[in-house]
């Protein structure tokens, strides 16, 4: 029996997940930021004061991953994230310094976003990030 690689829809969105994932962490590298740390950056200026863990579930990493990154981004001044108190959730929020970085790779990202730079127009961008968003929505 013989496959066609090209004809496996998650072996296509790996190999492209890969070249993008190249792509942004240079491009994000020029403004000092790593992709899941601008991921978590920018959940945070669209969800200011959520938890730790509906952040941890927005962006896709553990709970224990997303506390040693927030730690990080404590460190870093770019989030501020209280001492845990029993039965609170711990909620999560920019700081100044943390608004200016990510407003510092919003142009970077605007840049990788536009359709051409993908390689598509302005509709099939527009149809990759829905199916992208119904793909991410089924697989939880």
């Amino acid at each position: 029996m013989e496959f066609d690689d090209d004809a496996v829809v998650p072996w296509t969105v790996v190999r492209a997940s890969h070249a993008l994932s190249r792509m942004f962490t240079a491009e994000l590298a020029k403004v000092g930021l790593k992709p899941h740390l601008f991921g978590i950056l920018a959940t945070l200026s669209r969800n200011p004061g959520m938890s730790s863990a509906e952040l941890a579930r927005q962006v896709r990493v553990t709970p224990q991953s997303m506390g040693s990154l927030l730690r990080g981004l404590v460190a870093e001044g770019l989030v501020t994230h209280p001492a845990p108190r029993r039965g609170q959730p711990l909620s999560v929020s920019l700081t100044a310094a943390g608004h200016e970085l990510l407003g510092r790779a919003w142009p970077i990202i605007a840049r990788m976003n536009r359709p051409a730079a993908l390689g598509l127009s302005a509709a099939e961008a527009a149809q990759l990030n829905s199916l992208l968003h119904r793909v991410l929505a089924a697989t939880g």
